[in-house]
């Protein structure tokens, strides 16, 4: 996510009281006991997709199994599940017969299941919205709200009232969230996304060229990241990490600090390669 050393010299003196503190993945990655096993590191469940979305659950799914998850199962429709199991052997795939993920199927899924990813590739129309609330109110496992997630909590924010969500949304989809535009200056960025965790009683992310972390309480800054990092899927490369830890048993605010910090250096190492005028999403998963 790009920005520029101005800008991360200020971001710097923001976070800790001017005091930067990068994250130790040591924390985040202890040594494995010797008898783990699958499962012990969490399952994740993946909703989302549609007849022309489906790229964008393999960014999710296999940025949790990349981030440490065990498993990672995509429920979709037909078409986008079927897509999905192509991109990988490491992939559950439960296709849908609706145009939206299917709340029951997703549901039975979730009832042995770590966390939720959700929104991602939807079509944004009624039926679909009543879809993913669905899933929203009957889900038990901590979950990321991405996407069109995003659009249908908007109007009916008391949904997620008592869930653990971490809300992940670009600066428009803030918008849509707040009804306010994303303001300009780090200080009023700041301020916005505090803000908006408290509104929403959640943790959010307002994913940039900075990204902007808070649960209502504490703000974070993530400055980590490339500018070549402008196409299309590493929103979603970012809510499958956060996922993978939030099935990990992380706290949601925890879970968006890690994601942010390792996708954007992931992004970061992508300039080393030879190719870094072309680097795609998938280059920073295989």
């Amino acid at each position: 996510m790009p920005s520029s050393p101005r800008t991360r010299r200020a971001v710097h003196a923001l976070n800790h009281h001017g005091r930067k503190k990068e994250l130790n993945l040591k924390d985040f990655y202890p040594t494995r006991s010797s008898n783990a096993r699958k499962g012990d590191f969490g399952r994740v469940v993946v909703c989302g997709g549609s007849d022309r979305y489906a790229g964008c659950l393999a960014f999710n799914s296999l940025a949790a199994l990349r981030a440490g998850a065990d498993l990672a199962i995509v429920v979709a429709p037909r078409r986008a599940a079927d897509i999905v199991a192509g991109y990988s052997p490491d992939l559950i795939t439960v296709p849908c017969d609706s145009p939206f993920p299917d709340p029951n199927i997703a549901i039975e899924l979730l009832e042995n299941a770590d966390s939720l990813v959700m929104g991602c590739g939807v079509t944004r129309t009624s039926e679909s919205h009543r879809a993913l609330l669905d899933i929203i109110q009957r889900c038990k496992t901590p979950m990321v709200l991405d996407a069109e997630a995003l659009h249908a909590i908007a109007a009916s924010p008391d949904t997620i009232k008592g869930k653990q969500a971490l809300l992940t949304p670009n600066a428009g989809e803030y918008q849509v969230l707040s009804e306010r535009p994303w303001p300009e200056t780090i200080d009023g960025r700041r301020t916005a996304v505090q803000t908006l965790a408290k509104q929403y009683k959640s943790t959010v992310i307002v994913k940039g060229g900075i990204d902007f972390i808070s649960d209502g309480e504490r703000v974070h800054l993530d400055t980590a990241g490339s500018p070549y990092m402008t196409k299309g899927g590493y929103g979603d490369l970012l809510a499958g990490v956060a996922g993978a830890h939030l099935a990990r048993g992380r706290s949601s605010y925890d879970a968006a600090k890690v994601a942010a910090f390792i996708v954007g250096k992931a992004g970061e190492l992508g300039l080393g390669r030879a190719f870094w005028r072309v680097m795609c999403c998938h280059t920073l998963i295989w």
